[in-house]
């Protein structure tokens, strides 16, 4: 397993970010992730 540092720049939508997750924080950024390279179900960019 690799690991990966993730630098969030805008600290306001960091914290609203933070809000809103049902999850813990490397399981929302996983879904996203997945969802983006999913984009029409190739992982191809549209």
């Amino acid at each position: 397993m690799k690991k990966y540092l993730l630098l969030v720049e805008d600290e306001k939508i960091w914290e609203k970010f933070k809000e809103i997750i049902n999850k813990d924080i490397n399981t929302e950024i996983l879904e996203l992730i997945k969802k983006k390279v999913n984009l029409n179900g190739r992982g191809e960019k549209k």
